[in-house]
């Protein structure tokens, strides 16, 4: 199975003048459709692109050799204008309609118990 994930870039780490590294990697720091916020390796030919509020396709296939399989994180596309923000509201979209799903069915099932002692 192949699956990527939708996130949104909170801020990117560089090396520079405040951030002192052993490697040229870039990381961001993400907030997922879900409300996870993770730290993620950014893949070398587009690490120079990234900016904050960009929002990115992160590939979480397993890793190859590793069992039990280990989604890779990394984020492998930056999805620009009208094609990000429609990725993004799609996702919240679902998000927001599963909460609600969730809360209903907690609703309704706290209503048929009965009060006992």
């Amino acid at each position: 199975m192949v699956q990527f994930h939708i996130g949104k870039v909170l801020k990117v780490i560089r090396q520079g003048k405040d951030v002192i590294a052993s490697d040229s990697s870039v990381q961001a720091i993400v907030e997922m459709w879900d409300h996870n916020q993770l730290t993620l390796t950014v893949e070398e030919a587009i690490a120079g692109q990234l900016k904050a509020n960009d929002i990115v396709l992160v590939d979480y296939n397993p890793i190859n050799g590793i069992s039990p399989p280990v989604p890779k994180q990394v984020i492998v596309k930056i999805l620009k204008g009208k094609q990000g923000k429609e990725c993004w509201e799609l996702f919240k979209k679902y998000y927001s309609e599963r909460q609600k799903r969730k809360q209903k069915e907690e609703d309704e099932g706290q209503a048929g118990i009965p009060y006992s002692r």
